[in-house]
């Protein structure tokens, strides 16, 4: 004969477990916390070193001294300003292209019925799927051919084109959760579609919108292959070129001035992020549930 199991030793354990099992998992994300943020926490305070005291043994992540003499070699540098401007102007006219596109691609893939709508929808997200280095050398030579090598126009449209995968994909799932019933009353009151589409559909895709306009704003502002591999003049540099520059001309690595160089490339995007976290969250759920 069986005996049953003891239902109140069973429920007296319940809690243990779970305890520890929680006390597990804080384990574990501090082992994941620490091994991601100290790279990055040494990163940070290798800036406020010399260049001597990196390299002294015992490594020490603490400078001796705080010092700002890196970040203001670095934003005292002449050219500073044309690799920041370059990157601005490249990400700013980017952006505004990209959403004028996709925005209108997206709306057509959400609202029209045609044939072999979700085959070309595919074909559409299929570049993003490509790594750009695999694409440099036939896109260097259809620039070369039309005559647009060293550029803006080059890096704009190369630029534009790999953002735009992305961003129809968003914006097409966006649009699709937005009721058929709003846009309708608006045509029988007499919107037109780019009043409807300006203000209507637009604003409530904020999130997703903003979700494109961040990504397309980080990919273009760190880009690399494409401004290395389409530009020769070093009026065309942009920050993320400098910084690869800037390591390949020092000799014996600086790393101080080079982290104090690359924080200062991403800082702008960390703040644009931080500010816009809660509405790119909620557009790429928006976009990721049709």
């Amino acid at each position: 004969m069986k005996t049953l199991p003891n239902t109140d030793v069973l429920k007296a354990s319940q809690p243990a477990f779970r305890r520890r099992g929680r006390i597990l998992s804080w384990i574990a994300i501090g082992f994941m916390l620490i091994w991601l943020l100290l790279p990055i926490f040494w990163t940070v305070m290798s800036t406020f070193k010399t260049s001597i005291e990196i390299y002294r043994i015992p490594v020490k992540i603490l400078p001796e001294s705080f010092s700002f003499a890196n970040y203001v070699e670095v934003l005292t540098d002449p050219d500073f300003p044309r690799y920041f401007g370059n990157t601005v102007f490249l990400t700013v006219v980017t952006t505004i292209l990209t959403l004028s596109i996709s925005v209108w691609s997206a709306y057509a893939f959400a609202r029209l019925k045609f044939p072999l709508q979700h085959l070309l929808l595919l074909f559409v997200l299929v570049p993003r799927l490509i790594p750009r280095i695999s694409v440099v050398v036939p896109l260097y030579r259809i620039i070369v051919q039309v005559g647009l090598l060293n550029t803006y126009t080059a890096l704009i449209l190369t630029y534009t084109v790999t953002s735009i995968p992305f961003a129809v994909w968003i914006l097409t799932n966006v649009f699709q959760s937005i009721p058929r019933e709003i846009e309708e009353s608006a045509f029988m009151d007499g919107a037109k579609l780019w009043q409807t589409m300006f203000k209507i559909m637009i604003p409530i895709a904020i999130p997703g919108v903003l979700a494109v306009v961040i990504f397309t704003v980080r990919e273009t502002w760190n880009e690399f292959p494409f401004v290395l591999s389409f530009t020769t003049s070093s009026d065309l540099r942009t920050l993320p070129y400098q910084l690869f520059l800037f390591r390949d001309t020092l000799g014996i690595e600086n790393w101080p001035l080079i982290n104090s160089f690359a924080i200062i490339t991403v800082l702008p995007i960390l703040i644009a992020y931080f500010i816009f976290a809660k509405q790119v969250t909620t557009g790429i759920v928006q976009g990721a549930v049709k």
